[in-house]
């Protein structure tokens, strides 16, 4: 039988054993494995201002452990924010034979993945991350202060000028009682 390439894109944490099991499921006795974890947790103000170790570190740990987790021969890199730029990546380094998702992916990254043309499986939960899925003004908040949001720095900055001209208006006040009562 010959060897077959397995590549473990890892969007959060799944049980030790789940892992295994897809990976004996999917790749048989020889098989190789690269795991990769996009640095997700990465918001665009972050990004933007360069402050992206934490996120990177987090998933170099998570990235590690699950290439532990597989009883194969098996390396492991940080990737992109984005899970797409970073299979994309992942697969320029690693001819794979197979992608596995290990967590949950929203439907735009799965149509992108399944557009790479080589087959996709599903390793862990199924369902939205964190329950259900937010909708309207919850959604559109939580993209904002995720940084997932094209509007994120004009909220940003919006916010600053509006905290400045609050600032600004009582100082004007105050002076303007000062020198009224004096």
């Amino acid at each position: 039988m010959d060897s077959r390439n397995v590549l473990l894109v890892v969007l959060e944490e799944v049980p030790e054993d789940e892992i295994r099991k897809a990976i004996a499921e999917h790749g048989g006795d020889d098989v190789s494995v690269h795991v990769v974890a996009p640095a997700t947790n990465i918001s665009r103000f972050q990004w933007l201002t360069g402050e992206e170790d934490e996120a990177r570190a987090e998933a170099e740990e998570l990235a590690d452990r699950t290439a532990h987790a597989v009883e194969a021969d098996a390396e492991f890199e940080v990737g992109e924010r984005d899970p797409v730029l970073a299979v994309q990546d992942a697969l320029a380094l690693f001819p794979a034979d197979e992608i596995l998702v290990a967590g949950t992916a929203d439907e735009k990254t799965e149509a992108a993945l399944r557009d790479l043309g080589l087959p996709i499986s599903r390793v862990g939960p199924g369902g939205a991350v964190g329950g259900e899925e937010a909708t309207g003004a919850e959604a559109v908040a939580r993209d904002v202060a995720e940084g997932k949001s094209e509007g994120t720095p004009f909220v940003v900055v919006g916010s600053v000028a509006l905290i400045l001209f609050a600032v600004i208006a009582l100082i004007s006040l105050i002076a303007f009682l000062v020198f009224w009562l004096a």
